[in-house]
């Protein structure tokens, strides 16, 4: 639907507490707009999809919030501007998929592994370079905007105690950075997972 600019307030931004998602009462954190109506959509302005309508969120209910949850997919409703029509999209939602060292990187003696972090939990999954990447590029095929990417260089060869040690802290550092609390906690204590001798 197009809307005149002088009816549209763009590029609001809100760091979560105020929004819900309509379509699936999740906590909202990101870019929206507001039109003259007094309603508020998804996106920095109406021609930025998917542009899903957000609903106040009551902050006395804040923890009784329900999620929908979908196994593989997230289903968001896009305003068709061409045809004043509702398009409904389907996104994949990111999948436990860890990735193990290939033959040269165990001669390199490191490699990389990949997470995320759901926004709105404390919910950590260990995902593939693919998913890693099509959420850092927000790939529109995924939930980008609902999950945030992190990657540790994990040491697999060496002394035992100097692995150990690297990847403690490879995991503190990402945890500290993007104030991930109990990340460190998933790996429990198994920093030396891989472990391929000195």
């Amino acid at each position: 639907m197009y809307y005149p600019k002088s009816q549209v307030k763009s590029n609001l931004y809100t760091n979560g507490g105020e929004y819900i998602l309509s379509t699936t009462n999740e906590e909202y954190k990101g870019y929206y707009y507001k039109i003259s109506t007094g309603q508020f959509y998804t996106g920095k302005n109406p021609q930025q999809g998917p542009n899903i309508l957000l609903t106040l969120l009551n902050k006395e209910d804040i923890n009784n919030v329900s999620l929908l949850t979908i196994p593989s997919q997230e289903i968001s409703i896009e305003q068709n501007t061409e045809y004043d029509s509702l398009t409904y999209q389907t996104r994949s939602i990111p999948l436990f998929n860890p990735t193990t060292p290939t033959t040269q990187e165990q001669q390199n003696g490191q490699f990389t592994r990949y997470f995320c972090k759901r926004n709105n939990e404390l919910k950590y999954i260990e995902i593939n370079l693919d998913t890693y990447t099509q959420l850092s590029i927000k790939d529109p095929q995924i939930a980008w905007d609902l999950y945030t990417p992190a990657s540790v260089v994990w040491q697999i060869q060496g002394d035992k105690n100097i692995v150990y040690a690297s990847n403690q802290s490879s995991v503190s550092l990402v945890e500290k950075i993007q104030t991930w609390y109990g990340f460190s906690q998933y790996f429990r204590g198994d920093f030396l997972k891989y472990y391929l001798g000195s």
